[in-house]
């Protein structure tokens, strides 16, 4: 693998962030106004490549190397002090500092001091503001959820050695290519592509207190995917394989993704012709990669501690300490230093927080009764210690969140077989013709604000019916799950199965940060699916140029040709 050019020394890097922090320790008075009292220095350093082909084209190809500065000044003292809410309702790209957190492309040791000279400046008068802000907040409001301002947990002294070689871009892009062409044997699938995104994140992080961190990340997507229009009413669904990597040779050869390929294309010709329930209510059974997606949106984000002292947030399970929130014999828990499960090398695995806090396993459910909550450095009622959880994109302000959230289930478990047994007998009970099994979820979204509805979603990739009598599967589409936090939890009746992981980016206040989870099968006694498009379509008047056999019409050759096309697989 080609060499970069050399890395930077980690002891230089360091060396100028303590200084300039000591500097500013010092030197950042102003009569009248609240003093430092904390303040952290980041330099994140973040190697990128994204690649995108399609039909034996190199769409894009972008490398890129970029440098940010992250500070944080904290202004009064850890009772009290600029940060108010935890932090949720700042958006650093309305601030004047957003124009100064770029750090010199070579890393030159003086320009990087200017540039934490420069940042710092700004960043301090806005925390002076703030805490002014706050105050005057104290004497408008009754903050009734509000407690210390800043824990007092001890930072990390942890150093990992940097890397110095680049991505195999020419390897990739011509995989990636070979690949994509695949799919000029199938006009009927719009829009196909194979994508791959990879990015080596290095992070050097000093704080008052004391801490000092050099770490090393990286991180790899590859996705291939394509959408067909259906037969019968015109919808466009999507079908699609994605894999996730921690390093450059854990990335699959070119004979065993075009496995995949084949995979994506079958399971397109099935969407093609099925069916659309419009919308479901019943017994529901998800395999462990969907009921990671359950958990995480309705679970995994109302225990981000910042959002118990938040104003404007619902606090769904701030007072259920002790209380039952989950059947018993389930344990929910986050646990950063995994870093591999079931043969997968997981995406939510860190050593150190953003906050420069060795990450921990933090128990949060146990045997189904709420025991604890993600924490950052901001304390929350009952507990004023961090466990390692905080997590920024590199520019928003840290916060708690998810990095392995993990589901186990106590005592024997159960097998796939026994739970589609109960959830024919759950349907049945209910007077209903058929169950739904939900196998592959894309996505989840949620919303934790008191001002919105409390309620999650999901997209589904993968969804059968099946018949409670004959026990015939039925492939579904265009449908996505809906629900509550609090009814979805209750209504868990069973779990088992082969457990199941699930992993990508999280997005939320403190930015994009990547995530993993782990999840047994679960059994609903009832869930909601409904239906995701109202819109229908008409395919293209003309066929894609390398299908064009002369014919023209909305219903010519490509829509025949299609139509007989032998299954294959």
């Amino acid at each position: 693998m080609p060499r970069t050019s050399s890395v930077p020394d980690s002891d230089t890097l360091l060396d100028v962030m303590r200084r300039e922090l000591r500097r500013s320790m010092q030197g950042l008075r102003v009569p009248g106004a609240p003093r430092p009292y904390h303040m952290l220095y980041a330099l994140r350093r973040t190697h990128s490549l994204e690649l995108s082909s399609a039909y034996g084209a190199l769409l894009a190809a972008r490398g890129s190397t970029k440098g940010r500065l992250y500070a944080s000044i904290r202004v009064g003292n850890h009772n009290f002090d600029n940060v108010i809410d935890g932090g949720l309702d700042d958006d650093a790209e309305e601030l004047e500092s957003a124009e100064w957190v770029d750090a010199p492309h070579d890393l030159d040791p003086l320009g990087l001091q200017i540039a934490l000279w420069k940042l710092t400046q700004v960043k301090f008068d806005e925390a002076v503001e703030d805490y002014w802000d706050h105050r005057k907040a104290m004497v408008s409001e009754y903050l009734r959820d509000e407690v210390g301002a800043l824990s007092r947990d001890k930072p990390a002294k942890h150093r990992e050695p940097m890397s110095e070689t680049t991505f195999p871009r020419a390897e990739w892009e011509a995989m990636l290519c070979s690949l994509s062409r695949r799919f000029l044997e199938h006009p009927e699938i719009y829009d196909p592509g194979v994508e791959l995104y990879a990015e080596r994140v290095q992070r050097w992080t000093v704080t008052s207190d004391g801490g000092e961190v050099c770490t090393e990340d990286t991180y790899i997507g590859l996705a291939i995917e394509g959408w067909v229009l259906t037969e019968n009413d015109g919808v466009y669904v999507h079908g699609a394989r994605e894999l996730y990597f921690r390093a450059v040779d854990e990335v699959p050869t070119e004979e065993a993704l075009a496995t995949l390929v084949q995979e994506v294309i079958d399971e397109l010709r099935d969407l093609r012709k099925a069916p659309s329930p419009g919308a479901y209510i019943g017994p529901a059974l998800l395999s462990g990669q969907s009921a990671s997606t359950l958990f995480h949106e309705a679970l995994g984000h109302r225990l981000e501690g910042e959002r118990l002292v938040a104003r404007g947030e619902s606090k769904t399970f701030a007072h259920k300490r002790g209380e039952k929130i989950l059947p018993a014999g389930l344990d929910v828990y986050d646990d950063p230093t995994i870093e591999r499960f079931a043969g997968h090398a997981l995406w939510g695995s860190y050593r150190v927080d953003d906050e420069g806090i060795p990450a921990t396993r933090a128990n949060l459910v146990t045997d189904g009764v709420l025991r604890g909550f993600l924490q950052s450095r901001a304390p929350i009622p009952g507990s004023a210690t961090s466990n390692g959880h905080a997590r920024h994109d590199g520019f928003q302000r840290p916060m708690a969140r998810m990095g392995t959230l993990v589901v186990e289930a106590r005592g024997g478990s159960v097998s796939w077989a026994v739970l589609v047994n109960q959830l024919i007998d759950l349907a049945k009970a209910q007077g209903r013709k058929q169950g739904v099994i939900i196998t592959r979820v894309r996505a989840g979204e949620t919303s934790t604000s008191d001002y919105d509805f409390q309620a999650f979603k999901g997209e589904l990739s993968e969804v059968y019916l099946i018949d409670v009598e004959t026990r015939a599967m039925t492939r579904i589409r265009d449908v996505e799950l809906i629900g509550t936090p609090l009814s979805a939890l209750q209504r868990i009746v069973g779990h088992g199965g082969e457990v199941g992981v699930d992993q990508g980016h999280c997005y939320a206040e403190s930015g994009s940060v990547p995530v993993s989870g782990i999840a047994p099968a679960i059994l609903l006694s009832e869930l909601e699916l409904q239906q995701k498009s109202t819109t229908g379509y008409h395919e293209p008047l003309l066929p894609p140029p390398f299908a064009d056999d002369g014919s023209r019409g909305r219903r010519g050759k490509l829509r025949e040709r299609g139509r007989r096309r032998p299954k294959t697989g």
